[in-house]
């Protein structure tokens, strides 16, 4: 018995929905959905800032300022246990990658033939919102507002010393607000989220493909052992 492919996720305008319908048609039976209108350039500022006027990924602007912000940087062409081989390197550094990948497949394409010189780069879980608290790249709509686990970290001190409770050892614990940027074959391999929570995810710049498995197909994507497949 193989996978069996279902069809399309359900869009909605947004802008249409009351949170009350979300909720009973979507967050409560845990069903996908695709929800449109809620990112404008007014209140989304990555919406300008992160991309060009032809709508590009502005590669500068992540460069001039972020660029020293040390992220998690995954080689899609290379496997390391249950998930691609990841590096950590800067912003900049990441940016010069994906110029060069970029550049590599223009050049291949005009010349009609493939190469391997360069690996896919895709920087991942990168602590944004955390990292520049102040800079407001998006805000969250009302739909995702009830964020019980970020809410809860964002109060949330743990200490050096447990014995111990002085301000000055307390250090914030981690966050679930990531960016993703990854270039053209960029992906992820197949996955569930963070304690099996709810997520959203906006895309700001260029097209993503999301493949989701229905629960009563789970059982289908374990091996022998019960670690889940590499997949694409």
């Amino acid at each position: 018995m193989g996978i069996n492919i279902k069809g399309e996720i359900e869009r909605v305008n947004g802008n249409e929905l009351s949170y009350s319908e979300f909720a009973k048609r979507y967050m409560d039976k845990n069903y996908p959905v695709l929800v449109t209108g809620l990112m404008d350039l007014l209140h989304w500022r990555a919406c300008s800032d992160w991309v060009t006027p032809l709508g590009q990924p502005n590669f500068h602007f992540f460069s001039s300022h972020f660029g020293v912000s040390e992220v998690q940087v995954a080689d899609c062409d290379t496997r390391e246990f249950t998930d691609q081989k990841r590096e950590e390197m800067s912003v900049s550094d990441f940016i010069e990658h994906c110029l060069r990948v970029e550049g590599s497949a223009v050049q291949c394409n005009n010349e009609n033939h493939t190469s391997n010189d360069h690996s896919v780069p895709y920087l991942k879980d990168w602590h944004f919102v955390k990292e520049y608290p102040e800079y407001a790249a998006y805000i969250t709509p009302m739909f995702f507002c009830d964020d019980w686990l970020n809410l809860y970290l964002d109060n949330f001190r743990m200490h050096i010393d447990s014995d111990t409770c002085q301000q000055n050892e307390e250090i914030c614990s981690s966050d679930y607000r990531f960016v993703y940027m990854g270039v053209k074959e960029s992906w992820t391999p197949l996955h569930a989220d963070a304690f099996r929570s709810y997520s959203w995810s906006s895309n700001v710049c260029g097209k993503k493909r999301w493949l989701f498995l229905d629960p009563s197909q789970c059982h289908l994507v374990f091996d022998r052992l019960g670690c889940l497949s590499f997949a694409k």
